[in-house]
């Protein structure tokens, strides 16, 4: 029994000792060439892809092939973008995400 609890204490003492997931720095994720972010349904085409509290700056960007992600080029920093959204449907769009929803791509 003695055997017992202190082979389940050991085993305990290494489930605590894992280490927390590392946190990217900055540079780090300037490193990522591509992010992207989903759409609510389908869409045909993206046009004028800029960080909202910056009308200067242009990013570059493409839609996939199924319509339903925007892969951008040249996001930076971290900050909410905004697109126009054409559908399938005829309808346009104003779309705004923040950078929690924007992910890198990593590549394969």
């Amino acid at each position: 029994m003695i055997v017992v609890i202190l082979f389940l204490g050991v085993f305990a003492l290494q489930a605590q000792s894992e280490d927390k997931p590392k946190r990217l720095t900055d540079e780090e994720i300037q490193e990522f060439k591509h992010y992207q972010f989903y759409l609510d349904q389908p869409a045909l085409s993206i046009e004028n892809i800029k960080y909202a509290n910056d009308e200067e700056k242009a990013l570059e960007g493409q839609l996939s092939k199924d319509g339903k992600r925007v892969v951008i080029e040249g996001y930076t920093k971290r900050g909410r973008v905004t697109a126009t959204v054409k559908y399938k449907d005829g309808t346009t769009e104003e779309i705004s995400r923040s950078s929690c929803v924007i992910d890198p791509v990593i590549p394969l």
